[in-house]
């Protein structure tokens, strides 16, 4: 089942419906995420006449007040790409969810800023409280995640390695397009997590595709898959229904990794890691090739190759 949050208006209140053959089924009396998973978990939905889903206002497909969870270098080939070794324990940051935008809303393009960077990732939205006691195992995820979306973590990389300020760097207005919709869990679902393929392209103004902005990856090449990620958070803290936790991002991201041989030779020479870091930044701002610009959309879409599980397609455009 496909889940959307959306406007029929500018104005008008948030609603959730179910997506179904370009149509969205309005939900009935039911405004959270606990009170939609707890629809979907007795399989009362109530629902009113379709609208065309070309018509309503997409919203990022959880609740307002959430806290945004995201797992860095969970991808074998993105670990690999950056020359870093591969985590024995996740790696979690967080964005502010002022961050959180719509499948089709623009990505503003901060002032001041000169690197900015995309990272397609598959991100669960939470149905449930999950305290220190639930353990989570694959067979259980779907007791406590009301599903699957598609998240862009756009980030702006000058900021977060000249002030070694992740948060700040990727938390601008914008900066974590979420949907469009959710793909509920079900067996079905569960049983082709790993066949997930995740794929983001940036095409130019007049629709010519960057063939050096795109990635590419399967769900497979995870590190810690989504139940692992989980549960390490939960033995630290609840996490309350609508938290979203991005399960990280594949290669191809725009940021390179400084060679080792230069590396090695700045601390031959003794260079500071914060001169380092202002030569690093320098050099990405020349030779900026791959990093978006103004003018760009960025096309993210998280799927199985046959097409069973869809969770859609976010076009956003960098304004």
């Amino acid at each position: 089942m496909k889940l959307l949050r959306f406007r029929r208006t500018e104005t008008s209140r948030p609603e959730w419906g179910i997506v179904d053959d370009g149509a969205v089924r309005p939900i009935v009396a039911r405004h959270t995420v606990a009170e939609i998973f707890t629809a979907v978990k007795s399989g009362k939905i109530p629902t009113a006449r379709p609208l065309r889903l070309d018509a309503v206002i997409m919203l990022p497909p959880t609740d307002e007040n959430v806290h945004l969870y995201c797992a860095g270098l969970n991808y074998r080939d993105h670990a690999k790409e950056l020359r870093m070794p591969v985590p024995k324990s996740p790696v979690f940051f967080t964005k502010s969810v002022g961050a959180l935008c719509g499948a089709r809303d623009d990505i503003v393009y901060p002032s001041g800023t000169r690197l900015l960077d995309y990272e397609v990732e598959l991100a669960l939205v939470v149905g449930r409280r999950i305290g220190q006691s639930d353990v989570l195992r694959p067979d259980t995820l779907k007791d406590f995640v009301l599903g699957l979306a598609v998240m862009n973590d756009v980030s702006a990389r000058d900021v977060q390695l000249s002030a070694t300020q992740w948060f700040l760097g990727k938390s601008f207005r914008s900066f974590a397009p979420l949907g469009p919709w959710v793909q509920t869990l079900d067996e079905d679902v569960m049983q082709r997590l790993r066949d997930l393929r995740l794929e983001l392209r940036v095409t130019a103004p007049d629709g010519t595709t960057y063939p050096n902005k795109c990635q590419s990856g399967s769900a497979a090449d995870m590190i810690f898959p989504p139940h692992e990620l989980l549960n390490c958070l939960r033995e630290k803290f609840d996490l309350r229904p609508g938290d979203v936790i991005a399960t990280g991002t594949p290669r191809g991201v725009a940021m390179s990794r400084p060679g080792r041989f230069k590396t090695r030779i700045a601390e031959i020479l003794g260079i500071a890691p914060g001169k380092r870091v202002a030569a690093y930044i320098a050099s990405e701002i020349k030779n900026n090739r791959n990093y978006l610009e103004r003018g760009d959309v960025v096309s993210a879409r998280i799927a199985t190759d046959n097409g069973f599980v869809d969770l859609g397609e976010q076009r956003t455009r960098v304004v």
